[in-house]
């Protein structure tokens, strides 16, 4: 990989010869063994081979200024400066001044012409043209060659002008070439600035020190025209920096606000003297004497001094000076390209400032809309949603407050249900629609804008008139609140100042209406959908209250049959069926409960939970005083939903009734163990296995359940095939030890 442009510059060496090159005259540059690097000998006086020989000369040149440009052109500015010396030195010297030579020990100036250092700024531009020819387009050599010859020819008058003229020859000092090479490079570097930077204040300063600096003056400083008839001091350099911004001028005021009037440069040798001047000791000028100001406009589309040349006015560009000065008309027309310049530097500024403003502005209005969706996502409280958005709406349309209004649709009364910086007893108002601001919008559904509210006719009705002069607003501006064509309330905003109210302001406040209105429905929908709830939550329950009542009832009217049965058989057949009927009542009160805290949700229970509550009533209504059976019931979180929770129930009952009757008929003691647990699949589609096993005595030897079930197994078994779509089977236990087990299969 190719390495970039070294931060420390060419070598001093290879610096020293491409300068002498560039400044030394002839038709070409000295042969390439004693000028520069890559040297291919010395030039012959053949066409092709010259040529060649140019070429390679140039890619040496192009390699130096290339590295020169990673350090600054550091290097090639220091000696650059000190040729240009050299060059005044040996010029004074040859026009007898009697000035040394100075520490190089050069011979005698080859360049004792009248004009040396137009001789050698021609040929510095030649040479460099020469370069930037001799490379490729878009090269980086090409953008070298042009960033370096501001520098160069900067630094080269620079030294030139820094050698002390006798007052003989100050007219050559001061050569007209000199200054306008100064000043190009100076207007390179104030369009450097500017394009570098849209900070307003940053190109101010910058480019107010290079003026100074190149015009070689003691202040300066620019005045900017604000709020229309204002100039105020936003950059300084040599008055008083404190004053920045705090400091300001009216048109027309002082020779700053007589140059912003009249739009036209004005020069005054001794300021003091000039009746225009008005002092500012706070500024600390009273110091300086000569003084320069020029108009900073942006178009000039009139006659000078017309009052469509103020129409574009941006400010006004200052120059002073200590001693008394008379500045000349290059130097007038010097600073006039400068402030032309500074012109489109501030209107860019301003531009990017207020586009950069805007865009801050849109992302606070999104940001403020997402705060609202999110709250309306999170939250079905109508009150936080709406104080939400009413403090909202007032902080994005930058108005001092807002009022949610809600419609009722029976009375035809807005009535407020959220509010933001309004009083009490506004906040309780109630607006009939078509009334008041919040009543037009809603009647017309469309936004209402009142410039001033103690004014517009449309509010002069004794009812809204009254409320206008109490809130003390002046501007107010109205939204409806629609929900698919339908009129839900209205959003208002008010100021206590008269204002315009812009479109996008207008925009926003709509957007969150809709955002008001979605919450709005929201509300009303789970206002809604809660009372439905609540009513049948009701309904199940008076419905659950009666089934168990009358299975109660049943039960309880068994039992009485019961006890005046003088039947064995009868009263055994009764004790079953109150046990069923039991049974089936135990089963609906578990499934009506609904109880968040005990994990228990109405309409289902586990299996577990149904045969602890069934074993229960078999024991008490079946098991006879002497005998001892202990039921144990486990399920892995297998639950049934109500239909098949009552049938579950019948079922576990009549195995349970087996159980006790054959299975323990001539024993004391027992053990019946329930289990539960999901088979297949996780995701609804598998089966639970419910196995109901006992200790018992077995089922007799060839028993089928098919030829030998009696009524109650033939019930069951029906139940579990036609009703649950499940499977009942029975078998002794294969464990070893004696007992039954039954195994019931329902598909999720």
């Amino acid at each position: 990989m190719e390495a970039g442009p070294s931060r420390s510059g060419a070598p001093a060496h290879e610096v020293a010869a491409f300068t002498r090159w560039l400044l030394e005259p002839g038709p070409d540059a000295p042969d390439e063994a004693e000028t520069g690097p890559e040297a291919p000998g010395r030039l012959t006086d053949g066409a092709p081979e010259r040529m060649r020989g140019r070429d390679l000369r140039f890619a040496g040149w192009q390699r130096i200024l290339v590295l020169e440009t990673g350090s600054g052109f550091r290097n090639l500015r220091r000696v650059m400066r000190q040729e240009g010396t050299l060059l005044a030195e040996r010029h004074a010297e040859a026009r007898g001044t009697g000035r040394d030579r100075g520490p190089s020990g050069q011979g005698d100036d080859p360049l004792s012409g009248d004009d040396p250092l137009s001789g050698a700024v021609g040929r510095t531009v030649q040479r460099l043209a020469g370069i930037a020819a001799a490379s490729a387009p878009f090269a980086p050599e090409v953008r070298a060659v042009r960033s370096a010859a501001p520098v160069i020819l900067e630094a080269l008058v620079a030294g030139y002008q820094s050698v002390e003229w006798t007052p003989g020859d100050a007219h050559r000092a001061l050569n007209p070439l000199a200054s306008r090479v100064a000043e190009l490079a100076a207007l390179e570097r104030i369009n450097a600035v500017i394009n570098s930077s849209l900070d307003l204040g940053r190109v101010l300063n910058q480019t107010i020190a290079v003026v100074r600096e190149v015009a070689h003056v003691d202040a300066a400083n620019i005045y900017l025209l604000e709020g229309g008839n204002q100039l105020v001091l936003r950059a300084t350099n040599g008055l008083n920096a404190d004053m920045v911004g705090s400091h300001s001028l009216a048109i027309g005021e002082g020779i700053t606000g007589w140059t912003a009037r009249h739009g036209t440069p004005v020069t005054v040798a001794d300021a003091w003297q000039d009746e225009r001047w008005r002092y500012v000791p706070s500024l600390q000028e009273e110091q300086f004497h000569g003084w320069l100001s020029v108009p900073i406009i942006l178009f000039r589309t009139g006659d000078t001094g017309s009052a469509d040349a103020t129409n574009k006015l941006v400010g006004v560009l200052g120059l002073m000076t200590r001693a008394v000065k008379a500045f000349t008309s290059d130097e007038v027309a010097f600073v006039e390209a400068v402030a032309g310049q500074v012109a489109i530097a501030i209107e860019n500024a301003r531009l990017y400032g207020l586009t950069d403003g805007r865009l801050r502005e849109k992302v606070r209005q999104l940001e403020a809309l997402q705060r609202v969706n999110a709250s309306i996502v999170s939250t079905l409280d109508l009150e936080d949603v709406l104080d939400q958005v009413a403090r909202q709406s007032a902080q994005i349309t930058n108005t001092d407050m807002a009022g949610i209004f809600v419609l009722d649709e029976r009375t035809g009364l807005l009535t407020m249900a959220a509010s933001y910086n309004l009083s009490d007893a506004y906040r309780g108002i109630a607006v009939p629609v078509g009334e008041g601001a919040v009543g037009l919008a809603v009647a017309s559904r469309q936004p209402v804008v009142i410039f001033d509210a103690q004014e517009d006719v449309r509010l002069q009705a004794p009812s809204v008139a009254r409320w206008v002069i109490e809130e003390g607003y002046r501007s107010v501006f109205s939204v409806p609140v629609m929900s698919r064509g339908r009129a839900l309330g209205g959003v208002s905003v008010y100021t206590r100042e008269r204002r315009e109210f812009t479109s996008d302001q207008i925009h926003m406040l709509t957007a969150f209406a809709d955002d008001a209105a979605i919450a709005i429905e929201n509300a009303r929908l789970y206002d809604e959908t809660r009372q439905a709830l609540e009513m049948k939550s009701v309904l199940l329950q008076e419905l659950h209250h009666r089934v168990k009542n009358n299975l109660q009832m049943m039960a309880s009217l068994l039992r009485m049959q019961m006890r005046r049965t003088r039947s064995g058989e009868a009263r055994a057949t009764l004790a079953v069926s109150c046990s069923q009927v039991e049974s089936l009542s135990a089963a609906h009160d578990l499934l009506s409960q609904d109880s968040p805290t005990s994990g228990t949700q109405m309409g289902r229970a586990t299996v577990g939970e149904i045969a602890r509550r069934v074993a229960d009533i078999a024991i008490a209504d079946l098991l006879p005083r002497d005998t001892r059976v202990t039921f144990i019931a486990t399920d892995a979180h297998a639950d049934v939903g109500a239909r098949r929770g009552t049938l579950l129930a019948l079922i576990l009952n009549e195995l349970f009734c087996n159980s006790i009757e054959h299975g323990f008929s001539q024993r004391t003691t027992g053990n019946v163990t329930v289990t539960a647990r999901r088979v297949g699949s996780e995701n609804g589609t598998g089966t639970i296995e419910v196995v109901v096993v006992d200790d018992g005595d077995g089922l007799p030897d060839g028993f089928d359940a098919g030829r030998d079930a009696g009524l109650g197994l033939t019930i069951i078994q029906r139940l579990a095939v036609e009703q649950l779509r499940g499977h009942l089977s029975f078998e002794n236990r294969v464990d070893g030890t004696r007992g039954t087990r039954a195994c019931l299969l329902l598909p999720e």
